[in-house]
């Protein structure tokens, strides 16, 4: 069983002009699932969880931020009178979901939030990144923070955005009960410019970080062998208790955000990877980040109901394919991320 977590706060959190991370992204989502969802509240109470994983000092800047009225933080980065709320919010539904796996409740979490958080690392820009990315607070590491003191010993946090999760990697980046595995495109052709092979983590973090940089026009057949390769052999060795996914819709063909070519089809497999996971892991929970297409929001966002819920889908989209000079590119860094991380996980 999945449920939804939403709040009307989320529209609130609302762009000075014109911008692709805007309230109509959730509202389309929504819209479409309201019918086969059940839709609960988040949790309200969150700032101890939040000064856990953000500097007190980044906590205070955007507080003051947000009494500012509309103002761009950064290049990117918007905040409005109401983000403060939406953000805590965004936070208090990833606590909520993980609340209703972890009692039993649920099997799997929606969290259908805004804004966005893999950008953002313990002080706002993280990895010299130049914005934070659309992003405010980091919803799935402190998701991670919070499973871990609540009984979990072990997080693996999936990453299916178009962009790298640079926050989310600089906040793990010394911890090994957080496997943080990404699948991104490549870092030197789009924002922010991070997720390399060789970043693997350090200390006792290392071997828990893995990157998987897709070259532009990746399309399904390359991306789900680069899953069979390498995403889903290590999560499995790893055998988490809890998965968490940071959820980005912006890797499909129809969004002009990034240059991946993914159909829904590459979702479904996503999807249907991680449910038949549970039973091994308590639950997984999928956080809303990227994607900027209403009707792939829409359309992906039932998708992932339906197929949680044991429920036959039909996908009118074609399974996409990849361009041979493409492909043999797309094999060259699968080669090279098993040689990486065939240091620490036992990869064919």
């Amino acid at each position: 069983m999945i449920g939804v977590i939403y709040d009307n706060a989320y529209l609130e959190h609302r762009p000075p002009r014109n911008h692709v991370e805007n309230p109509g992204r959730v509202t389309s989502i929504i819209k479409a699932i309201s019918d086969i969802a059940i839709i609960e509240r988040p949790v309200n109470y969150v700032d101890e969880w939040i000064l856990k994983v953000h500097d007190p000092d980044y906590v205070r800047q955007i507080d003051k931020a947000c009494g500012m009225g509309y103002v761009f933080i950064d290049a990117d980065t918007y905040v409005s009178p109401g983000t403060c709320k939406a953000a805590r919010l965004a936070v208090g539904a990833v606590l909520r979901g993980i609340d209703k796996v972890l009692g039993g409740e649920w099997n799997a979490a929606y969290a259908v939030v805004r804004p966005p958080g893999h950008h953002v690392g313990r002080g706002g820009r993280a990895l010299m990144a130049p914005t934070q990315g659309f992003c405010v607070f980091n919803n799935v590491a402190i998701g991670a923070v919070y499973a871990l003191k609540h009984g979990i010993s072990k997080v693996a946090i999936l990453d299916v955005d178009a962009h790298h999760g640079n926050g989310t990697q600089e906040i793990f980046y010394e911890d090994p009960r957080v496997l943080y595995v990404s699948l991104h495109q490549d870092p030197l052709t789009i924002y922010p410019g991070t997720g390399f092979i060789d970043d693997v983590g350090e200390g006792e973090g290392e071997g828990f970080n893995v990157n998987v940089p897709l070259p532009p026009f990746t399309a399904d057949d390359a991306y789900m062998k680069a899953l069979d390769k390498v995403v889903w052999p290590i999560i499995e060795e790893f055998r988490p208790q809890l998965i968490l996914v940071s959820l980005g819709f912006d890797a499909h063909m129809l969004d002009n955000i990034a240059n991946l070519r993914l159909s829904l089809n590459a979702y479904a497999y996503v999807f249907r990877r991680l449910r038949d996971m549970i039973g091994r892991v308590k639950g997984v929970v999928f956080v809303l980040e990227g994607g900027y297409n209403g009707d792939v929001l829409s359309k992906g966002s039932r998708l992932l109901i339906e197929i949680m819920s044991n429920r036959d889908v039909k996908i009118d989209e074609g399974v996409t394919q990849t361009d041979p000079r493409v492909m043999a590119r797309v094999d060259s860094v699968i080669r090279d991320v098993i040689n990486v991380q065939r240091n620490y996980w036992h990869l064919a």
